[in-house]
């Protein structure tokens, strides 16, 4: 699967993220979205699926839906927020430990998609690439056709 990212996730892109996801910045959100979309030409999918909060999160809103709504506003796709995890796991961003990064066979469900729905994956930050894998397999199983995935920013590797 193809990811594609605006950005690499250091410095001000960092802090950017930051504000937006801890600070209950959601405004940032949809403008990242926006610009993400103007710097990438137009998918020729039928929807937008954000990648899902993590279960358990403190977070009030899925920055990921934000990030895509933006983009739709732009590129005029619509956004179907159809993912949920089945259970709780760690972020990837706060685990240290590469062997914790590895996620669960099952741990994203998807409720009815049509077979044949082209889509993009959306998410504010590529760590690993596993929550994206995570978000494509259960798609893919109910006949969705996943195209890649659009990122904010992407973590460089060690």
């Amino acid at each position: 699967m193809t990811c594609t990212a605006v950005s690499e996730y250091g410095g001000l892109n960092r802090d950017v993220v930051h504000l937006m996801k801890y600070s209950s910045r959601k405004n940032i959100a949809l403008m990242m979205g926006g610009l993400m979309a103007r710097m990438i030409p137009k998918p020729d999918v039928d929807f937008l699926v954000p990648v899902p909060l993590h279960k358990g999160s403190e977070r009030e809103y899925n920055q990921a839906e934000l990030i895509a709504r933006g983009a739709s506003s732009v590129w005029k796709v619509p956004v179907l927020d159809c993912l949920r995890w089945k259970s709780a796991v760690p972020s990837q961003a706060r685990s240290l430990d590469r062997a914790h990064r590895v996620l669960p066979d099952g741990a994203i469900s998807v409720r009815k998609i049509e077979p044949g729905a082209r889509v993009l994956l959306v998410d504010d930050v590529c760590t690993t690439g596993g929550t994206l894998l995570a978000a494509r397999k259960p798609l893919c199983d109910s006949g969705a056709v996943v195209v890649g995935a659009v990122v904010w920013s992407r973590r460089s590797r060690d």
